[in-house]
């Protein structure tokens, strides 16, 4: 690997996908329906952090898996945004995505499920990281596991970051994300329903969320913060509680918002920001994603909009 400026943010991102958006004024099933100019993005959503990072102006390196001609179009996408890569390339073929919109905006998705990762290509991963882990400030951990890897690789991960100080931002689900906590990361980012999953009950009450959110936050988690949709999110930082308000926007498509989120979260944190600022900057992200048909994609004239119109409903201000 060649030796370059030092980056601040690492993006993992162990299950990429090739995201095909199509919009449509209706799918017909059981037959053909045509349509012009679809949008292709590297997706996976490291790699939707990736974008919004770079678009705010971070230094990002970016790794992962890789393989085959989709693989290749993600790396050529890398290098048009100026992204350091140090994706492992895999037998496998990187695996493809489909959104379809309809002119009512119900949106319907196929995701394929992804190669099989061998064992040693998972060796070849942790040598890297090994490498880049002790170069970046934060490390980001995103998105699902693809076949053949375990929660384990996300643990050590997790490990390996803190021995050298780095913050580790960890935005997964399910059984990765439960077998994770007792590992302490810096963050975690669970929606509502992923909160309520973790727990085995619903949280009706905002009450139950926030005693929820403190249970979590033992495991030596700094930062729990707990995605309520258009609610806003509520944030549980060293016994703070905090609530961060949407903006009303016209929204084109929610996803990839909550990766935008965890961008302008590890934007702010990288450059020193106050907690208020950097959930503002984070929150007001998550905003500009939604008002756009890519994914994982942010105008940076809406965000400096929506950033004068995003509260935080605390009375403490201190740093990260």
């Amino acid at each position: 690997m060649a030796a370059m400026e030092k980056p601040s943010i690492l993006t993992v991102t162990l299950n990429p996908a090739l995201d095909t958006f199509y919009r449509l004024k209706y799918l017909k099933t059981g037959g053909s329906t045509r349509t012009k100019s679809p949008l292709k993005t590297a997706g996976g959503k490291g790699l939707n952090v990736t974008r919004v990072l770079s678009i705010l102006g971070e230094r990002v390196t970016a790794t992962g898996f890789l393989g085959g001609s989709n693989g290749n179009f993600i790396r050529n996408e890398l290098a048009k945004l100026g992204v350091r890569d140090e994706f492992v390339q895999i037998a496998g073929e990187t695996r493809q995505c489909l959104a379809i919109i309809d002119s009512r905006n119900n949106q319907t998705e196929i995701l394929e499920e992804g190669p099989f990762i061998s064992g040693l290509e998972q060796e070849e991963l942790r040598q890297r990281l090994r490498i880049l882990i002790p170069e970046a400030q934060i490390l980001i951990v995103s998105g699902s596991l693809p076949l053949g890897v375990s929660y384990s690789l996300y643990q050590w991960m997790i490990k390996e970051a803190k021995n050298h100080g780095v913050k580790v931002l960890l935005d997964t689900s399910g059984e990765a994300l439960a077998e994770s906590l007792p590992y302490g990361p810096y963050l975690i980012k669970p929606n509502r329903e992923e909160l309520e999953g973790l727990l085995g009950h619903p949280c009706r009450e905002e009450a139950e969320i926030w005693k929820s959110m403190k249970k979590l936050a033992e495991n030596g988690i700094e930062v729990v913060i707990v995605s309520d949709g258009e609610r806003g999110s509520f944030v549980h930082y060293k016994g703070e509680r905090m609530k961060a308000a949407t903006a009303e926007i016209r929204t084109v498509s929610a996803v990839g918002s909550g990766d935008s989120f965890i961008a302008g979260f590890a934007a702010g944190l990288s450059k020193g920001y106050t907690v208020k600022d950097t959930l503002i900057l984070a929150s007001a992200c998550g905003s500009a994603n939604a008002m756009e048909e890519r994914t994982g994609y942010i105008n940076l004239q809406n965000l400096n909009t929506l950033i004068e119109q995003i509260s935080i409903n605390s009375t403490w201000s201190g740093s990260l």
